[in-house]
């Protein structure tokens, strides 16, 4: 939140401090955590991207009554390793949007992996299409920056410490910071105060969202170098020997509904495969609150059904508990399509927090200021000569480039990414 449109002329010196040191965490990481904000911000309606992409994953779906009912999911499988004989399926996801096909992720018989797309109400296969989509793409790119997993998701979760900091900084500078919250910037006012009015305003909006993603980012730093909670799945490991995936409907569906019948409320979200000979894995959602499907994992025989080991959410330990909450938090999938919208909306707030903040700066330097020409002395008895009242103004964008905290690695970065995504796409 910057103080710019309504700080006071003076300010304690305590008051500065923080007005400083939120300037400058704010600005000096803008470029990269802007490019980071903005991705993930894109990344809560990924798979929407997709559909506008991808033909073959849109579905048209049925109005109540016959033939609106979603197929079982043994029959979906059984669908498209039908169409596609000698592919091996990995997992698939069942539970996406009503207008959307289930998704099997399938290695082909050249090594490569694809998607397959099965329309879920009439298990019509309708297409594949490459692995590497704006689904995969703004993933990696938000996690890690398309770099080794174990220093880009250190560089992108360090970006949490600013953004808290931030955070924290702003309320001294403030006072009765609350009453600003239906205080939105007025149309007529000049640019540096309307951006520091739209600025403080969208921040005061932001605060609980700030708050979730910036935890939530010190939490996977903390996961990725030796923190993390162990796994509940990893329990149920070494997977017993198993008979072979059936390829018909009727055994698959079978043997799912066996294995979930003494859990009715069990809602299935998707299918693992690890391999030939190896037991089928559901995972899904069931009683616990803000876990991911992992933590209700059940392991069963994929032509009988019989259960070889099954993790409740609900009796995870706190360690878990809390490296379960983090994905359903700073995702915002933990309340379905509402809080992904307000997600979205919260995380198109935070991208515009990064640049406003960077313009303020540079307006607050460049607005009223200037560079004069230095002048050299006027030897003794020389005439007048008269004073210079012109400005040479100072360059916005370099004024902002100069700003940035080793601007020339942030940008390295990002394009170090974008390039890598290209090569992703080509290959």
């Amino acid at each position: 939140m910057s103080p710019e449109a309504s700080r006071p002329r003076a300010r304690s010196g305590g008051r500065r401090r923080w007005f400083n040191l939120h300037s400058w965490v704010g600005l000096k990481f803008s470029l990269l955590f802007f490019f980071v904000s903005l991705t993930g911000t894109l990344a809560v309606y990924a798979y929407e991207l997709d559909w506008l992409f991808t033909p073959a994953l849109r579905v048209q779906a049925p109005e109540s009554g016959e033939g609106a009912e979603r197929q079982p999911p043994g029959t979906l499988l059984a669908a498209a390793l039908e169409e596609y004989p000698g592919w091996q399926p990995s997992f698939m996801y069942l539970n996406l949007p009503d207008y959307m096909a289930a998704e099997l992720i399938a290695v082909n018989e050249d090594g490569e992996r694809r998607r397959i797309y099965v329309n879920p109400y009439t298990a019509e296969v309708q297409g594949h299409a490459n692995w590497y989509n704006a689904h995969r793409f703004l993933r990696e790119a938000h996690r890690h920056l398309m770099l080794p997993l174990q220093w880009g998701l250190t560089i992108v979760t360090l970006l949490s410490f600013p953004l808290l900091l931030s955070m924290i900084s702003a309320f001294p500078i403030f006072k009765r910071w609350w009453r600003g919250f239906f205080k939105p910037p007025k149309r007529r006012e000049p640019p540096r105060r309307w951006w520091g009015n739209l600025h403080r305003w969208l921040g005061l909006w932001s605060l609980p969202f700030i708050l979730v993603i910036g935890l939530t980012g010190v939490w996977y730093l903390v996961e990725k170098w030796g923190g993390g909670a162990p796994a509940a799945a990893a329990e149920l490991r070494p997977l017993p020997e198993a008979n072979a995936l059936p390829r018909d409907a009727d055994t698959l569906n079978r043997a799912i509904e066996r294995a979930l019948t003494p859990w009715p409320d069990y809602q299935l979200d998707s299918l693992w495969f690890p391999g030939e000979n190896q037991p089928l894995i559901l995972q899904g959602q069931e009683k616990a609150l803000l876990v991911r499907p992992r933590a209700n994992t059940l392991v069963i025989d994929p032509k009988t059904g019989e259960s070889f080991g099954r993790v409740h959410g609900e009796q995870l330990n706190l360690h878990q508990r809390i490296a379960e909450a983090a994905d359903p938090l700073h995702f915002g999938t933990f309340g379905g399509q509402l809080t992904r919208f307000l997600w979205f909306l919260f995380g198109l707030m935070l991208t515009t927090l990064a640049a406003s903040g960077a313009w303020i700066y540079t307006l607050r330097l460049t607005s009223g200021r200037s560079h004069r020409p230095r002048r050299a002395g006027k030897p003794k008895g020389a005439p007048a000569v008269p004073r210079r009242t012109g400005v040479v103004p100072r360059s916005p964008w370099r004024t902002l480039w100069q700003g940035q905290l080793l601007p020339w690695p942030q940008m390295a970065l990002i394009l170090t990414c974008l390039i890598l995504a290209l090569v992703n796409i080509g290959s």
